[in-house]
């Protein structure tokens, strides 16, 4: 089967991380239903990191994806999958009570991976979202 996609479809959303332009990449893009939504850390429009635990981060960062989703037409409701960068399991239960709190009713599918590293030391946890924008 072939899908065919016009430009009319496609909108693309951009943040004030210097990463974006620095790296050639969007925050954000909607293609028909489907909306991506790269990763994001807990640092505002400045690069200032905000929170210093993983439960005040994953709040941020869920709210920084839910205002970049409504930029493209989509809501938090709409979210199918996450993936979630942590800086080290020791997080896990604060990053845990905060996801739960943002997306219990929702639901999305989550595959949550230790790393060795972050962008900055101060970041404990960076999260990438997939919507798909229903009818129904």
């Amino acid at each position: 089967m072939e899908i065919l996609m016009s430009i009319e479809t496609k909108k693309t959303v951009f943040s004030p991380s210097p990463w974006e332009n620095k790296m050639g990449y969007s925050r954000g893009k909607r293609i028909g239903n489907q909306v991506f939504i790269a990763g994001c850390v807990a640092s505002d429009g400045d690069g200032n990191v905000m929170g210093d635990d993983a439960y005040t981060q994953t709040l941020y960062i869920i709210d920084k994806i839910e205002k970049y989703l409504k930029e493209l037409d989509a809501n938090l409701i709409d979210v199918v999958s996450t993936v979630t960068h942590i800086k080290d399991f020791v997080f896990f239960d604060d990053y845990c009570r905060g996801f739960k709190e943002k997306f219990d009713s929702i639901r999305p599918v989550n595959t949550t991976i230790a790393v060795s590293s972050m962008v900055r030391p101060e970041h404990l946890v960076e999260i990438t979202a997939i919507a798909i924008i229903s009818d129904f």
